[in-house]
C-alpha cells in the first residue's frame, strides 16, 4: 500500500455467495482494510457495499427487517438468500463507523445495471436518491464516474454517499 492514495474495496462476483455462507465476511473484511491502514494514515479507503442500509424513512433501514428487506429483494428478482450479503454490508459500514481513517461507504442505487454514461445524477446520504417514478435506480457508467469523482475529489471523508437519478 506505500504510495496509494485510495484503495478501493468492491465485491469480487463469488464474495455474495461467501456472504451467504458466512455474513461476517464483509466486516471482517472491513476490519482487516482498516488494521491495514492503520500504519498508512493518509490513504484513503472507499468501499462499495449495497443499498440495503440505507433508511428508506427516518430510522428504517430495509436490512433491518426481513419483511421489508424481502420485498425489495423480490421486486429486483434477486433470491431472498441474498439478505445475509445485503445485512453483511451493513455491519460492515457499522464498522467503518466506529473508525477514525479516511473512510467512505459508497451505496449504490436499489437498482444498478449496465446503460448509458448520461452523467447527470444525484448524490445524496444515508437516504435513497429516487426518480420522479420513486425508483432508486442509476446506471453501472454513472455510478463508475461518481466513485472516481469521490476518490479524486473528496467529499464524504468518514461518512457514506448514495447517487441515482
Amino acid at each position: 500500500m506505500p504510495g496509494l492514495d485510495v484503495l478501493i474495496s468492491s465485491d469480487f462476483p463469488d464474495t455474495v455467495r461467501r456472504s451467504i455462507a458466512d455474513p461476517t465476511v464483509y466486516a471482517t473484511a472491513a476490519r482487516a482494510l482498516l488494521k491495514a491502514l492503520e500504519s498508512h494514515p493518509r490513504t484513503r479507503l472507499i468501499v462499495i457495499g449495497g443499498a440495503g442500509s440505507l433508511e428508506i424513512e427516518p430510522g428504517v433501514v430495509r436490512a433491518d427487517s426481513d419483511e421489508l428487506l424481502h420485498a425489495a429483494l423480490d421486486r429486483l428478482g434477486l433470491p431472498r438468500a441474498y439478505a445475509s450479503a445485503v445485512r453483511g454490508h451493513r455491519d460492515a459500514l457499522d464498522v467503518l463507523r466506529t473508525s477514525n481513517r479516511l473512510w467512505t461507504y459508497f451505496s449504490p442505487a436499489e437498482e444498478i445495471a449496465p446503460g448509458e454514461r448520461t452523467g447527470r445524477f444525484r448524490l445524496g446520504g444515508d437516504q435513497p436518491v429516487l426518480d420522479a417514478d420513486g425508483r432508486s435506480r442509476i446506471s453501472v457508467e454513472d455510478a463508475a464516474v461518481a466513485l472516481i469523482d469521490e476518490a479524486e475529489l473528496p467529499r464524504f471523508v468518514q461518512r457514506r454517499f448514495t447517487i441515482g437519478y
